[in-house]
């Protein structure tokens, strides 16, 4: 992280040294591939954050991302001690304490379920009584527990609950679909073995705090009109 920001502040003073006089954005975020991952060469990258380094080198600021476990991530940027958080669906809830950007990466949450499995997840039967789960912190498991649906698994990644999954301990985990996709691909898993059912299409975003809106009103609109050239 430190490495980033260092990258971030020099390309600020090769543009435009005024830049170094603006407090570095800080942004939080999870380890979790395709969106931002630690690569082979210890950097921190993938589309969410490749986004992120466009966006704000096309506006000359500063920035620091962090990387924490995703409720934490969450619970520091509502507290306003992170600027902002990605990446994120967009959810009533965070309306409280944030706001949302224009959309940074595609997801779908997804049903995954044994291919031979008859269970239908869109059905009443199926929230009633079918052992399910999603990793700790998502919105995926609030929205299960909110729902009262049999929430047996909540691992800390979705690797984790792909690899519980395929222990038998669930009849089907909501996840979502790149994110599983790579956890597939990290653990040689055949994603022929599963069937697939799309619970809802929800893209993701960067929220900001509202408190740091409120000192900086026009940073979104400026974050927002960057972000088609970045995508």
């Amino acid at each position: 992280m430190l490495k980033k920001f260092a990258i971030a502040v020099m390309l600020c003073a090769y543009f435009d040294s005024t830049c170094l006089a603006l407090a570095p954005v800080r942004l939080a975020t999870r380890d979790e591939e395709p969106y931002g991952s630690y690569q082979a060469d210890k950097s921190f990258g993938g589309i969410a954050v490749d986004v992120i380094e466009c966006v704000f080198k096309r506006l000359n600021r500063p920035y620091i991302i962090t990387v924490y476990p995703w409720q934490r991530a969450q619970m520091l940027t509502e507290k306003g001690e992170e600027d902002g958080m990605f990446p994120a669906a967009a959810t009533p809830d965070r309306l409280m304490w944030g706001e949302a950007s224009d959309v940074i990466a595609a997801q779908k949450w997804i049903w995954l379920l044994p291919w031979d499995s008859k269970l239908d997840p869109l059905s009443d039967e199926f929230k009633r009584s079918a052992k399910v789960g999603a990793f700790f912190g998502s919105k995926r498991l609030k929205t299960l527990e909110t729902e009262n649906y049999n929430v047996v698994l909540k691992p800390q990644s979705e690797q984790q609950l792909l690899v519980a999954f395929m222990a038998g301990r669930a009849e089907a985990i909501l996840v979502g679909d790149l994110a599983i996709a790579e956890a597939m691909k990290k653990l040689n898993v055949n994603p022929k073995m599963f069937r697939t059912v799309v619970a809802q299409n929800r893209p993701m975003h960067v929220y900001f705090s509202k408190r740091f809106l409120q000192a900086q009103p026009d940073f979104l609109a400026q974050f927002n009109a960057q972000i088609p050239a970045c995508r």
